[in-house]
Order: C-alpha cells, then sequence, then structure tokens
C-alpha cells in the first residue's frame, strides 16, 4: 500500500509557477513582504482569499483589512506561502473527502483553524522556521486529498467511513489511517513536500507531527506545537471539550505555553 501511494504522490502535479515565485520570495533571506505583495495581486480571487480570511473573527485582528498590503503584512511570509500552496492545491486538481465523511470546504476550514491557533499561540514560541512552521500549519491536512484517492482506488472508502466516523482525538484519526492505509496522511502530506521540494525543515515538521519527540532537535519545537495544535483541531472533531483537554495536558508535558493555549483557543473558538 505505501508502494502505490508513493507513485501516486509522485504522480502529482506540478505546483504552478505563481506558487513558485511566491517560495521564490519567501525563501529567500533578503526576500520581502513589499515584493509579495505585487506576485499575491496577480490573482484576483487568490487576493480576496487572503483578505477574506484576514477579516475572519480567527484571527483577530484588531481593524478591518481592506488592502491586500495590510493582510500581507499581518499573515507574513509564511502564511501566505501557505495560503498560496493551499489555493494552488485547490485549482490543479479535483479535491474529494469523500471517505472521511466531508467536503472538500471543510479542509480549509480545518486548516485556517489550526494555522490561526498556530499564529495566535505557537509562532513566538520558536526562534528559527517560524515561516516554515506557519506554512506547514496550514498544510497538515493535505496528505488526506492522497489518502482519500487511494481509498477510493481500493474500494475501502465505505469501511473507512465507517471507522473514521468514530474517531474523535488526532491520535484516534491517525490510528485509523495506519491500519486501512499502512500509514499516516502526516506521513503522506510528507512525501507531497518532498515532491514538491519544500524546505527540509517543513518535510521534517510534517513527518513527526505525530511523534515530536523523535524529531531531530533543530524542529522539535516546532513539531511539538504543531502536534499540540492538531491534538486540539483534529479534523472530524475540531476543538472538541475532549480534544481541548487533551492538547492542554500535552502542552504542559512537553513544557509548552499551556495558559497561553487555553486563551488562544478561546478567541478561535468564539
Amino acid at each position: 500500500m505505501v508502494e502505490k501511494i508513493l507513485k501516486k504522490v509522485k504522480s502529482l502535479p506540478p505546483l504552478p509557477e505563481s506558487v513558485s515565485k511566491v517560495r521564490q520570495i519567501c525563501n529567500d533571506p533578503e526576500g520581502t513582504v513589499r515584493e509579495l505583495v505585487p506576485v499575491v495581486k496577480q490573482d484576483p480571487m487568490f487576493t480576496a482569499d487572503i483578505l477574506k480570511a484576514a477579516n475572519s473573527p480567527l484571527y483577530g485582528f484588531s481593524r478591518q483589512i481592506t488592502s491586500i498590503d495590510q493582510a500581507v503584512a499581518l499573515f507574513g511570509m509564511g502564511t501566505i506561502q501557505g495560503f498560496a500552496i493551499s489555493y494552488a492545491v485547490r485549482k490543479s486538481f479535483p479535491i474529494s473527502l469523500s471517505p472521511y465523511g466531508v467536503g472538500h470546504a471543510h479542509l480549509m476550514e480545518i486548516s485556517t483553524l489550526q494555522n490561526a491557533l498556530t499564529l495566535q499561540w505557537g509562532k513566538n514560541q520558536v526562534a528559527t522556521h517560524q515561516a516554515e512552521m506557519m506554512t506547514t500549519s496550514l498544510l497538515m491536512e493535505l496528505g488526506k486529498v492522497v489518502a482519500s484517492i487511494i481509498l477510493e482506488e481500493e474500494r475501502k472508502a465505505d469501511t473507512f467511513k465507517a471507522a473514521i466516523r468514530e474517531a474523535r482525538t488526532a491520535g484516534e484519526i491517525a490510528e485509523i489511517e495506519k491500519r486501512f492505509l499502512d500509514i499516516t496522511s502526516e506521513w503522506i502530506a510528507g512525501l507531497m513536500f518532498k515532491h514538491w521540494k519544500f524546505h527540509d525543515a517543513m518535510v521534517s515538521m510534517m513527518r513527526f507531527v505525530q511523534q515530536p519527540e523523535e524529531a531531530p532537535e533543530t524542529i522539535r519545537r516546532h513539531a511539538e506545537i504543531l502536534s499540540v495544535v492538531k491534538e486540539a483541531i483534529p479534523f472530524t472533531q475540531p476543538l472538541c471539550e475532549e480534544c481541548i483537554q487533551a492538547a492542554y495536558e500535552k502542552a504542559d508535558r512537553l513544557g509548552l505555553h499551556a495558559q497561553t493555549l487555553q486563551e488562544a483557543i478561546e478567541k478561535i473558538g468564539r
């Protein structure tokens, strides 16, 4: 099954030139937000998506955001890069998440929640690879797209859907994915990141998000933060009472800021 998944990932189309331009600026140590704005403005629909997100109560910006310049500056390069990749994926090939019992809009909803929590709670807890962590926070569920394709092709979609319906926590989702696919959707996302030649730090964060204690030291804190975010906002039951409690406990166990986590969750859960 893993070999089939790997072949499917390798067959994914390349990301469009517009995303390459965004990535080039974001990955350049001397790249600036000012350089990023004209690239973003080239696609009016993408610009509208960013402005809509910027004015969502999830992010808690203190004023209405009316210009893309403001939005890009407030979000920062990492989140804008994540939005660009997510937008490009949605445009490049049809997305069906039927085996998970949800529509494609659910993917963006969960990804935005995870990004908002990472931005409000986790970003300032790391001094390096902030942009890469913010980008990853918007793409953590992307592996479920390929997982769904494989489940449909293997005619396992219905039995998988029945099993995943009972899952509440991120750990339970991962166990069901391993039972049906031999690997988790997080590992599939890591393979997708590698296929598209994303930053090595992003590949590592994604691969170790379920076992952050095994991550290389350079990105361990990042993987821990993303792991807590996924605990609070699992794909099937985001911000459920059980999930939030598990997230608090994990944050405390990992030596992360549990109190500020509670404050951030209360803000995005309003």
